[in-house]
């Protein structure tokens, strides 16, 4: 279900996942379950170049256009990136089509998580399950953590057009939709990495 709120979003500062522009058109509002999260429509995987303004139908996004794949740019290479990153939808959509689960954090009014939850969050990172396509690439696991401002909720886990939209962040939680959703059959490059 989508919040019937236009926002329109122009990244242009480090931080706050804005790794070049994007625009929202809706924020995903909260809806399906804890273990299964809500499906999302699909907004399509075309790949552009670097630093391309984006658009989305909503937000975060779960599929949709991305950065081409650039070394250090996009895929985003697994692991937490902190507050300052300059990590985007542009960069870790792309995860997403490869079946890497995404979490996200929101800085509300320049506000962050506490670092206790944002070591928890670190702790989802460091414990979300190890699938074969992580295997075959050679990597703990294919998870990536950032912020990103521009959503209903504090915090989300995504996989490809799924999104578990959260009030409080529950690492148990993350991890149990991470195991479930991780290089499910929509994604469309799942063995990439």
């Amino acid at each position: 279900m989508l919040v019937g709120v236009l926002v329109v979003v122009g990244a242009l500062v480090a931080g706050g996942g804005s790794s070049g522009r994007y625009a929202c058109g809706q924020l995903l509002a909260p809806g399906g379950t804890t273990e299964d999260g809500q499906v999302t429509d699909d907004m399509g995987r075309q790949h552009v170049q670097p630093g391309t303004t984006l658009s989305y139908r909503f937000c975060p996004p779960t599929s949709g256009t991305h950065y081409q794949t650039q070394a250090g740019v996009s895929p985003a290479r697994p692991g937490f990136y902190g507050p300052d990153a300059d990590i985007g939808p542009g960069n870790w959509v792309h995860n997403l089509e490869h079946g890497y689960a995404v979490a996200l954090y929101r800085c509300e009014n320049g506000v962050c998580p506490s670092d206790e939850v944002l070591a928890e969050v670190r702790r989802f990172v460091n414990n979300a399950p190890q699938t074969p396509g992580a295997q075959r690439c050679g990597i703990r696991a294919k998870v990536v953590a950032t912020r990103f401002d521009d959503m209903s909720t504090p915090f989300a886990v995504l996989t490809w057009d799924r999104a578990l939209l959260l009030q409080a962040w529950d690492v148990d939680d993350a991890l149990a939709f991470a195991q479930r959703w991780m290089e499910n059959a929509v994604a469309p490059e799942p063995s990439f990495c």
